[in-house]
């Protein structure tokens, strides 16, 4: 039953890319389709693998629609560039070109890497920390969090990055410039998110627990919290991408080390090789890490199937 999943418009596509690296390329330099032909095949193997493990049909053709987007978007991209230089050689690299030269950059994206997410994880972990309890708090009394929700919809509609100058001007250094303008990145959307959360919460499910005669903190922290946690890990995803959005800006504007300084600091060269290789690793550790998220929301939110 499994093998007629193999018929599919991934492996259709990864046999097209195949097909298409027999062209020769136009471009000034080669298009280095080795490589690309290496990380496609890889990941064509990984599918393969799924293929036949995975029991769950459509969990499966979700990977299979991802890898058929993946799969179709690189053959345009090197028709675009390596076989018909359609597209500026100087500025839109192969893909091949690309994928060499992160191989190549690995362990430097790694460092800045490990620098980009310890101030993201310092940031955000005392947005949470603070963000929570006060929403919670701040919505416990409906006239103050309906007040309270309009204020936070203000402030948060300001863009944090606007605060990086004047972090630079009055914090020691770049570094806690950047865990602070994490926090007010993150601080708001989960603060909003909190209150939001508490206050539509149903009035039966709070007048149950007072029947129980629950106290007051218990029924904040054991009825409104859990009732309140979906749309809460909403906005703490929303939060998260908006961090790692803010540290690149920050990191481009003042930064030594850290995924934006990469890019910027190639960018000043004009490096564009280079330049794409910091745009898709970005955009890989951030998917990965809103995935992380996204499990333990499943974790901790079983009852919401």
């Amino acid at each position: 039953m499994r093998y007629k999943r193999l018929f599919n418009l991934a492996n259709l596509f990864y046999l097209l890319f195949l097909l298409v690296q027999l062209l020769p390329d136009t471009t000034k330099k080669t298009g280095e389709g080795l490589f690309a032909i290496y990380a496609v095949t890889a990941a064509e193997i990984i599918l393969l693998v799924l293929t036949f493990t995975m029991k769950k049909t459509e969990r499966f053709t979700t990977i299979q629609d991802v890898y058929s987007i993946v799969f179709g978007f690189m053959v345009l991209w090197t028709i675009l560039t390596a076989k018909l230089n359609v597209i500026p050689e100087d500025i839109f690299k192969a893909p091949g070109v690309v994928i060499k030269q992160f191989i190549e950059d690995f362990p430097r994206l790694l460092t800045d890497l490990g620098s980009s997410i310890s101030i993201v994880f310092m940031g955000y972990i005392l947005a949470l920390v603070t963000a929570i309890p006060i929403g919670l708090l701040l919505a416990w009394n409906v006239r103050l969090g309906k007040a309270f929700s309009h204020v936070a919809n203000f402030l948060g509609s300001i863009p944090p990055v606007v605060f990086i100058p004047y972090t630079l001007a009055l914090l020691p250094t770049f570094k806690s410039c950047s865990v602070f303008v994490i926090f007010i990145t993150a601080f708001w959307p989960i603060l909003s998110g909190t209150m939001s959360g508490v206050l539509n919460v149903e009035e039966k499910i709070v007048n149950s627990a007072r029947v129980l005669n629950l106290s007051p903190i218990s029924i904040l922290f054991q009825v409104m919290l859990p009732a309140s946690l979906p749309q809460i890990f909403d906005s703490c995803n929303i939060a998260l991408s908006l961090s790692f959005i803010l540290l690149t800006s920050a990191e481009m504007i003042g930064g030594g080390s850290g995924i934006g300084f990469y890019i910027q600091y190639y960018a000043n060269f004009g490096n564009f090789t280079r330049i794409m290789v910091g745009i898709i690793f970005l955009g890989i550790v951030v998917t990965v890490v809103t995935a992380i998220l996204q499990k333990i929301e499943k974790k901790l939110l079983v009852w919401k199937k």
